[in-house]
């Protein structure tokens, strides 16, 4: 056969998974443009393309599908390091919360943390503006929940924003007040975030960008080489799609993604540029949709359950959105090509989404059906509803570590707890799955995310709903061509297949072979992460 004129590279010498559900290994690859060229044998290899450019020897080193992080946010992941670190590993108390955020200082104007977790706190309750005036009683301060779903103003904040007794709660949050109805300074929900958030002075142009670059380029070595940001705009409002736009035309953006704009920014988007849904900026931001959230957190007892909270009998949470607005509102951005994702962790909630998506139409231009994120206490025949109705889901797996124990003990009780973010179910259903880590929530390592997929580990080290754990191979399918799957790329990446999109990763020990044991519990640890190739281009090289 006639050798190619392109510039080939050759990868071979290890173990290369060119698939996990089915199982496949193949014994080379050919890289060409950025696509696979080939993908099997090498002596075919040799005799198709002749010598080529590159040869990488993997020395026995393992190949694997690049990975997808299928719910991120990119943009407010790069943004905490501006702030005043107040996560629990930092902050036990209230009062150590106001030492943090005042020892930081304000930047352009105001303080910001975030990070906090009041379950864990020794007052066990929300900071308020009263805590918060301790700060600073003139500079605004503005504090953010480890949830997202929650934050906390001072009174100059509070002046800022215009929020006082008179104020009306805004759609989709309230502001809580005390007894004669002053704000306390909470702020519930989403809708509440951002009339604050919004009031922020923006990062300098050159911070915001410095900020997406350092996310994207730790998730590279970590081996993702692909982010679905559920929610573009969440932090910087229109400017963050400008920023991220500059990145991807620049050539500056590592990583393929797909993004879900903020539905309240979707109207002025779309007013900018009517065919936006759908478009690839540079070869790799591409706008899939928009994102709406249906309910709130768990951990805050703000997500919409049917029963009520197992440590509040008299509360089922908040049901942000019903069927008949997320009609109302989806219709029109489906209309102009968008895929949906919605927010949805309590069961009420979830129920509340597939009942509307079964009213709406699918995305335009064969891409893949609507979606919902998180999808924490789905019941069977949500599962079963979802698969009949094509909706795609992603799952927030990583809360079985980190909120596990809490969940069964406090929030939901152990049965619920049990069957919380039915992964092994939803794969065995057939449906459109995903992984993710909804950082900066938790940490962006899809690693760590399939290990606790794996193993149903508790930060306290117990077993939770272990009959919803995947094998390894499932979890690397999910990771892989199932994640990407949910934005309709299982055609251009996800397997390494001659035709594909070159997006791989090389490991120094392959992740399958029943020895190798992670940091932790089970067989995944992103150490192993020796480089990662996108498009043909080594984006990480250890």
């Amino acid at each position: 056969m006639t050798a190619t004129t392109a510039p080939t590279t050759l990868i071979s010498g290890g173990t290369i998974h060119q698939s996990f559900l089915p199982a496949r290994t193949v014994e080379c690859l050919v890289v060409s443009d950025g696509r696979i060229v080939h993908a099997g044998g090498l002596d075919e290899a040799r005799d198709r393309f002749g010598d080529v450019d590159h040869h990488v020897d993997l020395e026995g080193r393992t190949v694997i599908p690049g990975l997808v992080e299928s719910h991120a946010h990119t943009v407010f992941s790069g943004m905490i390091s501006q702030w005043a670190d107040l996560r629990p590993e930092a902050t036990g108390s209230v009062e150590e919360i106001v030492r943090a955020v005042r020892d930081f200082g304000p930047q352009d104007g105001w303080y910001r943390g975030w990070g906090y977790d009041d379950t864990l706190l020794t007052e066990q309750r929300h900071p308020d503006r009263h805590d918060l005036d301790r700060v600073s009683a003139d500079t605004p301060v503005l504090i953010t929940h480890i949830s997202g779903h929650f934050a906390v103003a001072n009174s100059a904040a509070l002046a800022v924003c215009g929020i006082d007794a008179s104020t009306p709660d805004p759609p989709e949050g309230r502001y809580i007040r005390d007894e004669d109805g002053s704000p306390t300074g909470l702020l519930w929900e989403v809708g509440a975030v951002r009339t604050a958030r919004d009031q922020c002075p923006p990062p300098s142009k050159a911070d915001g960008l410095r900020a997406a670059t350092e996310v994207m380029s730790a998730a590279v070595a970590k081996g993702i080489t692909q982010i679905h940001d559920l929610g573009i705009g969440s932090q910087l409002a229109e400017a963050e799609f400008d920023l991220l736009r500059e990145l991807a035309e620049s050539g500056r953006m590592p990583v393929r993604m797909y993004g879900f704009v903020r539905g309240d920014l979707t109207d002025a988007l779309l007013e900018d540029d009517p065919d936006v849904m759908g478009r690839t900026f540079g070869d790799r931001l591409t706008i899939a949709g928009v994102k709406l959230w249906a309910d709130g957190s768990i951990q805050g007892l703000s997500a919409s359950l049917i029963e009520p909270y197992h440590c509040c009998p008299d509360s089922r949470g908040d049901l942000l959105l019903t069927t008949a607005d997320i009609v109302e509102r989806a219709r029109p951005h489906i209309e102009s090509g968008a895929q949906i994702a919605i927010h949805a962790n309590g069961d009420h909630a979830v129920a509340e989404v597939i009942a509307a998506y079964e009213q709406l139409p699918a995305p335009r231009h064969g891409r893949a059906g609507h979606r919902i994120e998180h999808f924490q206490m789905a019941h069977a025949d949500h599962v079963a509803a979802c698969a009949r109705a094509d909706i795609g889901v992603s799952v927030f797996a990583n809360h079985i570590h980190y909120w596990g124990d809490r969940h069964r003990d406090r929030f939901i009780g152990p049965e619920r707890a049990g069957r919380m973010n039915p992964v092994k179910e939803c794969l065995d259903s057939g449906l459109r799955t995903g992984l993710h880590s909804d950082s900066p929530i938790t940490p962006m390592d899809m690693f760590a995310t399939m290990d606790t997929s794996t193993t149903r580990r508790t930060r306290d080290d117990h077993t939770l709903g272990g009959e919803q754990a995947v094998t390894p191979e499932e979890a690397l399918h999910i990771a892989t061509a199932s994640s990407a799957a949910l934005v309709g790329q299982q055609d251009a990446v996800g397997t390494l297949t001659a035709g594909k999109l070159a997006d791989l990763v090389v490991l120094s020990q392959d992740p399958l072979d029943g020895t190798v044991q992670a940091p932790s519990t089970g067989t995944f640890s992103a150490d192993h992460v020796e480089a990662t190739m996108v498009g043909g281009t080594w984006v990480y090289e250890r």
